[in-house]
């Protein structure tokens, strides 16, 4: 007899749902069987349920589609919630199912309760004919709001027989998208501000992805620099001799330095922008391209051209009104200031203290590695600061991380659910050894579970930046206190993650020495399936924003204090 969970099943794939990440218990059993069946969306067994949401961001931000996570009652919705947070903050469609308990209370239970602090909409289909239409309002809310949303399924809901109407196989849930189209009018007073106004700078935020291309082309013809938020790293390649890096509050310097001349900036789809890097308004004349007003980084009473509609329409009608950039200097100033930046970038990843691995080394080294389609993943640690400095992306290649809540520990699963999302392309996780220990070691007896699906797949490269330090909170501290002398402040317990990676079954590749980091990484590349990459790498080697604000370019010492200290505590 076909139940609930058949047909549940069935309208996931219907959805898009390639796959589901969850954690089994005897509440969603009968859900968890039917995800078994033939097609259906595959059943991913992750080691927590925090990880099956982070998986299942991930999978919508590299997709499009909505990603989907499954997780017991009780605990498993409060630990849920730290990967649903990362899905709601960054807009990423994530359907979360969640079992109840058996008796159906009348305010949804607890776990309506936990969800709905979250989700765009969260609701408990109590009875089986109830199923079918929640899961619809769940799907568009997730796809037409751009966020998590719940769906709440008590087992005997999941374990009934399927009624002939609402839950039967009607097709996938629309989501009504008519293109949104901008008032001609802000189109034209929005031309006249970018075509006369002095020193132009393009942002590009994840909002603005699917106009990135569009965005490039209105650079060119106003002569702009361009930057573009964290999430939208991979939107445009880093060959581009205008594109100035990531902006943010440890962003590029030479975003950081395009932002505080502009004269004229471009909002597109800058939803994700922190509002503190925009210049102050009595000396930049701002336009913000948006989909809807809310979605504008600036606040409501704020001056500026405000262009709302989808952003590739919005740009389609922008473009042949734009005047080309009278102020050439500028144009020229801008590919200067990016040509400095990027030859720092490659004198400071060449050098090395001692026997110590340079940690801007391995990233450089990984840029002129990078395979085709690659899709490379970060943690929020000093590997974040790598990754924005020196990874270089070309066409076709894509990014991932958690964005605005940085969360540590992402990296490993989102890299896990690229491999299973993009089974074609190769996939690196850049991880420091303290997100790694936060969660992503348990992430790796996933990885360990499927290692004969994966081993005939391209590289999937999990690369440890070992210092035995949270390397980002430690550089905070010095930059704050101002004094380079004051002991490792974060300790990570020392552990051999070559040695762990292959007692759980794992290849892996060892490297701490300077010389070895390029061919170690041809090691790693060159393989087939998952490998753990270890870097034994200098912590005392500053971010670009510590170096700025302690005007060393390294700590001196402050590396041999810690361990003296470390030592004594020893004894």
């Amino acid at each position: 007899m076909v139940n609930v969970s058949d047909r549940l099943a069935a309208r996931l794939r219907e959805a898009g749902v390639g796959r589901v990440y969850g954690v089994p218990a005897l509440a969603v059993d009968p859900l968890v069987r039917a995800l078994g069946g033939a097609g259906a969306p595959e059943f991913v067994q992750t080691r927590g349920e925090e990880s099956a949401a982070l998986m299942a961001c991930a999978e919508a931000k590299l997709t499009g589609r909505p990603g989907c996570c499954l997780a017991p009652p009780g605990a498993g919705v409060l630990r849920l919630l730290a990967g649903l947070y990362d899905a709601a903050a960054d807009r990423a469609p994530v359907l979360a199912l969640v079992g109840a308990d058996p008796a159906p209370r009348r305010d949804g239970g607890p776990a309506v309760r936990h969800l709905a602090e979250v989700c765009v909409y969260c609701e408990e289909a109590a009875a089986p004919e109830l199923v079918g239409d929640a899961f619809d309002r769940a799907v568009r809310a997730a796809l037409g709001d751009r966020g998590a949303a719940g769906l709440v399924l008590p087992h005997e809901t999941l374990a009934a027989p399927a009624p002939p109407g609402p839950c039967g196989p009607s097709g996938a849930p629309s989501v009504p998208s008519p293109v949104r189209r901008p008032d001609p009018g802000a189109v034209r007073r929005a031309a006249e501000v970018l075509g006369g106004g002095g020193r132009p700078v393009v942002l590009v935020g994840n909002g603005g992805r699917a106009a990135a291309g569009r965005a490039a082309r209105a650079a060119r013809q106003l002569g702009a620099g361009v930057a573009t938020t964290a999430l939208a790293r991979d939107t445009l390649p880093d060959d581009l001799p205008y594109l100035a890096g990531v902006a943010g509050p440890l962003g590029s310097e030479a975003a950081a330095a395009l932002l505080g001349e502009c004269g004229t900036l471009l909002l597109v789809g800058a939803e994700d922008l922190d509002p503190a890097l925009l210049p102050a308004a009595d000396r930049c004349r701002i336009v913000t391209v948006d989909r809807d007003p809310e979605d504008c980084p600036l606040d409501p009473g704020a001056s500026a051209v405000r262009v709302n509609g989808e952003a590739t329409a919005c740009l389609d009608a922008l473009l042949p009104l734009l005047r080309g950039g009278a102020d050439r200097g500028w144009a020229v100033r801008v590919e200067r200031t990016v040509r400095a930046w990027r030859a720092a970038g490659e004198t400071r990843a060449h050098r090395y203290f001692g026997t110590s691995v340079n940690p801007r080394s391995v990233v450089a080294e990984l840029s002129e590695r990078l395979p085709e389609g690659a899709v490379v993943t970060t943690d929020s640690g000093t590997a974040l600061d790598w990754w924005t400095r020196h990874l270089r992306l070309r066409t076709g290649m894509r990014s991932l991380l958690s964005g605005h809540l940085g969360l540590p520990g992402a990296s490993v699963p989102y890299a896990v659910a690229a491999r299973f999302a993009a089974p074609g392309r190769p996939v690196i996780a850049l991880v420091g050894d303290g997100a790694l220990q936060g969660g992503g070691l348990n992430e790796l007896i996933t990885v360990r579970r499927h290692l004969d699906r994966l081993a005939d797949l391209p590289p999937l490269v999990f690369c440890v930046f070992s210092n035995g330090d949270l390397n980002r909170l430690t550089w905070q501290r010095r930059a704050a206190v101002g004094d380079p002398l004051i002991p490792l402040s974060a300790e990570v317990p020392a552990l051999p993650y070559a040695e762990w990676a292959r007692l759980a079954g794992l290849p892996a590749v060892r490297c701490d020495r300077p010389r070895q980091v390029g061919s170690a990484w041809a090691e790693a590349l060159g393989r087939r399936g998952p490998v753990l990459l270890e870097f034994v790498v200098d912590g005392e080697t500053p971010p670009d924003w510590a170096t700025a604000r302690t005007g060393s370019a390294r700590m001196p010492g402050a590396g041999s204090w810690g361990r003296r200290l470390t030592r004594a505590r020893a004894r």
